[in-house]
């Protein structure tokens, strides 16, 4: 009888030791957990407007909490008009050779966006990019990731029924998730006196945002920033005279009530701005020749389009 009770206790115990825990389902989410959400893709990667119009299933939304636990609580706020419900919805994970490219769809009332948020190798969000966008326009922007890790954003806007103008924005990604524009391609200004400008559609609900206009060929667009103490902006210009030509574009930082700056990750190039009385001034403050030509520079003052 003892060893028949001692072989049961024994067969027992080694039971207890083989089982696995179970996840209760109020455990936190590992990064790992977080990352399986995502279907794994590898490079080179394109996200079609087909594509990011397909309805995604509900089953698979990413929750307000993952959002704030792994990304950023943020997301999609500056893209979409105050109010608006948002759904997040996992795409793709790609492994890069220095950060890790995690693409997110939103879904709104009537438009769908995506981005590419930019992970350290440990799991650590550092930043992230606007690269796709489709609406109810005739309008839309797509984006690829090369083997090299370029990211190429393609914009197409219709100017008139069959003449489209298409511009193509490349971006490189650094260690600490900040993106460069290093290449722009353009089928140039489909109508005379047109500037094809790539952040026409984001938001610009700040006091200071809109577009600043001098002439008919430079532009100075300010959009609304991830915060209220940054902004997009992109400036083109065109001169008449000497046919010089500049375009640049990035996140610049408020500060002060009617000042802001940009300084380039890469380069010297920092550009200072000046806003009073529905104007815009703007001037250099490093080295912008990667951008502009030689004969001219960003400069000048330009007034805010009603």
């Amino acid at each position: 009888m003892n060893k028949l009770v001692l072989a049961l206790l024994t067969i027992g115990l080694l039971a207890g030791c083989g089982s696995k825990k179970k996840h209760s389902g109020k455990e936190a989410l590992t990064f790992e957990d977080f990352r399986q959400l995502f279907t794994p893709a590898k490079l080179p990667y394109k996200l079609t407007p087909e594509a990011l119009r397909e309805k995604s299933s509900d089953s698979t939304i990413i929750s307000p909490e993952l959002m704030k636990q792994f990304l950023i609580d943020t997301l999609g706020k500056s893209d979409f008009p105050e109010g608006t419900v948002i759904k997040f919805y996992p795409l793709a994970a790609i492994d890069g050779a220095n950060v890790n490219y995690f693409v997110v769809k939103a879904v709104g009332k009537a438009t769908n966006t995506a981005y590419v948020c930019f992970l350290d190798k440990k799991g650590h969000y550092l930043n992230r990019l606007t690269v796709a966008k489709v609406d109810d326009k005739a309008d839309q922007h797509y984006f690829s990731i090369d083997t090299r890790q370029v990211i190429k954003i393609t914009n197409e806007k219709e100017l008139s029924p069959g003449h489209t103008a298409t511009r193509e924005d490349f971006y490189g990604v650094a260690e600490d998730g900040k993106t460069t524009l290093i290449m722009t391609n353009s089928n140039g200004e489909a109508a005379a006196g047109q500037i094809f400008n790539p952040i026409d559609t984001l938001a610009a609900k700040h006091k200071l945002s809109g577009d600043y206009l001098s002439g008919e060929t430079a532009i100075v667009s300010i959009r609304d920033g991830e915060d209220p103490k940054s902004f997009l902006f992109f400036i083109s210009f065109t001169k008449e005279k000497t046919g010089c030509k500049g375009e640049l574009s990035g996140t610049g930082h408020y500060t002060g009530a009617n000042k802001g700056e940009y300084k380039d990750k890469e380069t010297s190039c920092g550009i200072a701005f000046q806003f009073a009385s529905g104007k815009v001034s703007i001037r250099e403050i490093g080295g912008c020749g990667a951008y502009r030509g030689v004969r001219c520079f960003f400069e000048g003052t330009y007034s805010k389009k009603k």
